[in-house]
């Protein structure tokens, strides 16, 4: 190991300069972080920046906030308005897609001297990164065979506790770990969008390969001339070939564009933020590539097809693989329908699975429910805060606690029972630290007992259990029962139902709730249903300007911090969604060409119906049922492969919907309308011709 860097998590707090205070995203770090990444450095240097404990590291943007445009550097500002730090050195912001995103950066020894019960935390304490940089040639695989077992090395209780290491590089797409091994995780949706995209592709590819055969008619006599008049079978090819390449290029450039333009709509609609890097040759080298390859899959089949005929039957219009040329195109437009009612079938399924998990109870009130960020001050007289925003009628309650309960919280082990089995002491349990008015402030149910109450001395020692805690515990009788807690023991004084705790798509995990009076950061607070919220944060701001002068009113809606658990699950239905829309009318398209080409192929046949008495209706019928025909075959192909795939998908979430057959019927309705639509409009065209001039054509 070259070097060792530790960083905790940002975390928002109050610097002071004169008479600006401003709440920043804040870490603190081991000195070598500075050298182990490349900051760009502004102003001072890496080697001085965090030399000692009073320094402190701005990024520009939160430097030209403070002080505008004087130079930063030796001046004092005061973190949490109370300590002095030492502007050292600024380096450049944060790249939007970088995995730090503080605004500035204190030294760990200052951090230490903040959080002094951290000295005594032990080797079971995981709340901040450690970031370690390898010599050259060194593999992850023989450094991690030896600190495996480092923490029972130093701490023979928590044996069990394995350390490894894993490259940063990969750690943003492959972030999913159980157990220490790696399970996947965002790049799950890179992979299913990268194929999605590709099987986009292959259909426009069909589309082209389908399109270019059906107007065989007319290439066939160009053929026939080329090769009389000396045209090797290789000469043709590189012309069709040739032709494709040019058409992929073509698009490219319109792809390009496109995407200039929609990219910022793109962002805006997923949260994200992606970029098209114009400076990177290897991506032109790729996206030329695909264009490239594109052009070879679409026009390869066309190509071989044309220059496989015979010059003398070319030249009288004759082909012998009529026949099969039909049936190839016939396959081709079945694949095309297969893809687009599996992503009209998942789509739907993605709906109704989103739908489910947003709108499930989620076990607390959410309306009307907000939380604030706490500090020293508010939190030590935030019993008087409450009460005050209670009389002005802002509130009906409130209550402080360890975490938002939209968050994930620390859990803990040593948790200690009655009829504990073996081993069980080691089980990890969640857990939130917080004193009275909880359960009423969030409208949690009460299973058994009561919450904490003011005038209960003894409830300052006690804990509430959720319905899974009691289940692991395994307690028949939990009200009354004494467990050890943090070290101490603490009696059960309630239970309540369990709610919706860290992820809302894994089922209820054991969660204590305790009574800890040190534990703060966070206020739940229930505005006054009787008021307009305006009305209600309006004078809530004023209270709270009283007792927390310094620090800005900051407030989240816990309904909206709820929303954005679901972001991911958003971004995925909004993709699939648009990809369905995509495959659709790339399909459509081809079908349409398809509908054209047969209409003017059968204009002799179509004119010799109708002189012997066919009606419009029954010409539409004909032209229409072979289509139809293909999507129907499309749709029993489909149909087992979209329930395969949505059940698989399903699989990853505790709560979800069934796959009711509605969802297959009206998938496979909404595929027979779409393509009678698509081809509804050739086909009336070529029943309302006059039959004369049908027959009169050439």
């Amino acid at each position: 190991i070259e070097n060792v860097a530790r960083v905790s998590y940002p975390e928002k707090n109050l610097l002071c300069y004169n008479d600006k205070k401003i709440k920043l995203s804040i870490v603190s770090a081991d000195p070598v972080l500075l050298k182990m990444f490349s900051f760009n450095f502004v102003k001072g240097n890496a080697a001085t920046a965090l030399a000692d404990q009073s320094g402190i590291v701005l990024t520009q943007s939160t430097a030209n906030a403070i002080f505008g445009n004087t130079d930063p550097v030796g001046k004092t500002v005061k973190y949490k308005n109370q300590y002095p730090l030492i502007v050292k050195a600024v380096i450049s912001d944060n790249l939007v897609n970088s995995g730090f995103s503080f605004q500035a950066i204190t030294t760990w020894d200052f951090y230490m001297s903040q959080e002094l019960w951290r000295k005594d935390a032990g080797w079971s304490m995981f709340d901040y990164s450690t970031y370690v940089l390898l010599k050259k040639d060194v593999q992850v695989s023989g450094i991690n065979a030896k600190i495996k077992n480092l923490i029972a090395k130093y701490n023979p209780d928590d044996s069990k506790i394995e350390l490894f290491l894993y490259p940063l590089t990969k750690l943003h797409l492959y972030n999913e770990f159980k157990n220490g091994v790696n399970t996947g995780g965002r790049i799950e949706y890179v992979r299913l969008f990268l194929i999605l995209a590709v099987l986009i592709l292959i259909i426009a590819c069909v589309n082209f390969m389908n399109l270019s055969t059906a107007l065989s008619e007319k290439r066939i006599k160009e053929v026939g001339v080329r090769k009389t008049i000396g045209a090797t079978r290789i000469t043709i090819i590189k012309s069709f070939l040739g032709t494709a390449v040019l058409t992929s290029f073509i698009a490219l450039i319109i792809a390009l564009i496109l995407i200039c333009i929609l990219l910022p709509l793109f962002n805006s609609m997923l949260g994200i933020q992606l970029i098209l890097p114009y400076k990177s040759f290897p991506v032109w080298l790729s996206i030329s590539g695909i264009a490239f390859i594109t052009a070879l899959v679409a026009g390869s089949y066309p190509a071989v097809f044309f220059s496989s005929f015979n010059p003398v039957r070319a030249l009288k219009g004759l082909t012998s693989s009529a026949g099969s040329m039909v049936k190839t195109r016939q396959a081709l437009v079945v694949l095309q329908f297969v893809f687009a009612i599996c992503l009209i079938i998942s789509s739907i399924v993605i709906y109704k699975q989103i739908s489910y998990i947003k709108n499930r109870p989620v076990g607390y009130n959410i309306n009307s429910l907000i939380e604030i960020p706490t500090n020293e001050k508010l939190s030590s007289s935030f019993e008087l805060f409450r009460q005050e925003a209670i009389k002005a009628g802002a509130i009906s309650n409130a209550a402080i606690s360890s975490i938002s309960i939209t968050g994930y919280g620390p859990s803990s082990w040593g948790v200690i029972w009655p009829d504990q089995l073996p081993g069980e002491d080691k089980i990890a349990i969640d857990c939130i630290g917080t004193t009275y008015h909880f359960i009423d402030t969030y409208g949690l149910t009460i299973a058994e007992g009561r919450d904490f109450e003011t005038g209960r001395t003894a409830d300052s020692s006690a804990v509430i259990l959720n319905e899974a805690a009691v289940k692991l515990m395994r307690l028949q009788e939990p009200v009354g029962t004494e467990i050890t807690w943090q070290g101490e023991k603490r009696k059960i004084v309630g239970v309540v139902k369990n709610f919706v705790w860290g992820s809302p798509y894994e089922s209820s995990k054991p969660l204590i709730i305790g009574f800890v009076k040190d534990w703060t950061g966070n206020a739940g607070i229930r505005l006054n249903p009787g008021m307009p919220a305006a009305e209600s944060l309006g004078l809530l701001q004023s209270i709270y300007a009283k007792y927390s002068p310094d620090y800005p009113f900051e407030y989240t809606f816990t309904d909206e911090s709820f929303r954005r658990k679901l972001v991911d699950e958003k971004v995925l239905g909004i993709i699939s969604a648009s990809f369905t829309i995509l495959t659709i009318f790339i399909s459509c398209l081809g079908l349409f060409g398809l509908a054209a080409f047969s209409a003017v192929q059968r204009t002799k046949e179509i004119g010799i119906r109708k002189i012997l008495g066919a009606s419009v209706s029954r010409i539409i019928y004909i032209l229409s049922i072979d289509f139809l025909k293909l999507v129907i075959i499309a749709f029993l192909v489909a149909f087992p492969v979209s329930w395969w795939l949505m059940n698989g998908w399903l699989e990853h979430f505790f709560y979800k919907i069934s796959i009711d057959w509605w969802i297959f019927l009206l998938a496979g309705i909404g595929s027979i309308l779409i393509a009678l639509i698509t081809i509804s409009a050739q086909a009336i065209k070529a029943a309302m011709a006059n039959p004369v001039s049908a027959l009169r054509s050439e």
